[in-house]
């Protein structure tokens, strides 16, 4: 199945396996208000209902997203309630995403900053454009973070680092950004859409059991000591190996093996020394 739908300011994309959703607020820098959160909560929601395996987030021409709407925000502080549920829903919105079962990809150009930054933390992969500007940047209006960018930026960074972001507002290239560990991959634009979709293609190969298992497991070993991190890790590698995926997995292996002697079974087809 394959179509678009707009749900609040963001457009929705469902292509086999890949939903894709698009916050489409140019004027004004693809800025997060109640409608985009809608919007991202419905593409969460529909990948989710769909078993699909990547689910990616991008800005409408050229820009990721700015961050909260400060328009909108100057209106709810004259309101606290109001302005506590809207980054409750946007905070409880990017632990769904962080947490959903699938891979989650970040498709950055132009800017992603304050909000726009929180969101791509969110995401398990960021593809930048080698021309990104990518930071916390709340304090540069006199803000701080609010829907989790100073955890999540303090477990991706050092804590130099971290507060370097954090306390300066400082705005990093997409290069910078990549060697720090916040984007996974950096391309020309000429060239973004090329390497997004080499990666989808990898991704939706893959078994939707297997990502949502080491979803899990990457969750787990930000929230727990070692040792549980460990147990729980072959917690879910038993409940994994009974779904009907391994089984076609390793019966697709022996097809491999059999067609090709001398590759070995017991090591995922390496030699050991």
């Amino acid at each position: 199945m394959t179509g678009e739908t707009h749900v609040g300011d963001v457009l929705i994309t469902e292509q086999p396996d890949v939903i894709t959703a698009m916050i489409n607020r140019p004027t004004v820098r693809n800025a997060i208000n109640e409608d985009v959160i809608d919007g991202l909560w419905a593409a969460l929601n529909l990948a989710v209902s769909r078993t699909a395996k990547v689910l990616v987030v991008r800005g409408a021409e050229g820009c990721f997203c700015s961050g909260a709407d400060l328009t909108l925000l100057l209106r709810l502080r004259r309101r606290p309630p109001a302005l506590s549920r809207f980054m409750t829903r946007l905070g409880d919105l990017l632990t769904a995403w962080e947490n959903a079962p699938l891979a989650t990809i970040a498709v950055v150009e132009g800017y992603a900053v304050a909000g726009g930054c929180e969101l791509l933390l969110a995401c398990d992969l960021a593809i930048a454009s080698s021309t990104a500007k990518i930071g916390d940047r709340h304090v540069e209006n006199a803000l701080v973070p609010a829907a989790g960018g100073s955890v999540r930026l303090t477990r991706a960074l050092s804590k130099a680092r971290a507060h370097y972001l954090l306390l300066t507002g400082d705005l990093l290239s997409a290069q910078a950004a990549a060697e720090w560990g916040l984007v996974s991959h950096v391309a020309p634009p000429s060239h973004l859409h090329e390497h997004l979709g080499r990666i989808i293609d990898r991704l939706v190969t893959r078994s939707p059991d297997a990502l949502a298992a080491i979803k899990d497991m990457m969750r787990y070993v930000s929230e727990h000591p070692l040792e549980v991190s460990l147990r729980l890790e072959r917690e879910i590698f038993l409940a994994h190996s009974a779904t009907p995926d391994v089984e076609q997995g390793l019966h697709k292996f022996h097809a491999r093996k059999t067609s090709r002697p001398g590759i070995s079974g017991s090591t995922g087809g390496l030699h050991r020394p």
